[in-house]
């Protein structure tokens, strides 16, 4: 790729986490783009951008497609996307995908909470149900239902 082409494309930034013996660890990762088309851009992380610009095998170009991501270059500052030219926006997804994730976690820790509840622990022998049980649960009760 030519000098001025990498300056006129945007960083693009995601921020990621990672769990070790010290803690939970956040990374802002960079993305760089690899390609473009008239809506879209092709980002690779450094790993992907040095198979673009490094030594070009014949297993190259299948590895740079099934590892870059694509993001639309209108409309960075709504909807979800993989990684934004704003560190801010960046961090606000993050945010999003992590607020997510508790509540998913929340409905499966009341499901297991429900059940357990109901049959017991593994210790606790109960008997066999021989149709559907339906168990009682203020939380998912409460999710919104409608007119299911």
């Amino acid at each position: 790729m030519p000098e001025e082409m990498k300056k006129a494309w945007p960083e693009h930034y995601r921020y990621i986490d990672t769990i070790g013996p010290e803690g939970l660890e956040v990374h802002c990762l960079t993305y760089q783009v690899i390609g473009e088309t008239a809506q879209c851009y092709y980002i690779g992380d450094k790993h992907t951008c040095d198979l673009v610009n490094g030594p070009q095998y014949s297993w190259t170009a299948q590895a740079v497609k099934k590892r870059r991501k694509r993001v639309l270059k209108e409309g960075g500052t709504w909807g979800r996307r993989f990684a934004y030219t704003d560190k801010a926006l960046a961090l606000r997804s993050y945010k999003a995908r992590k607020s997510w994730q508790l509540r998913h976690a929340q409905l499966s820790m009341e499901r297991a909470q429900a059940a357990i509840g109901y049959f017991g622990s593994l210790e606790v022998e109960s008997t066999i149900p021989t149709e559907a049980v339906t168990i009682p649960n203020e939380y998912i009760q409460g999710l919104g239902w409608g007119d299911y």
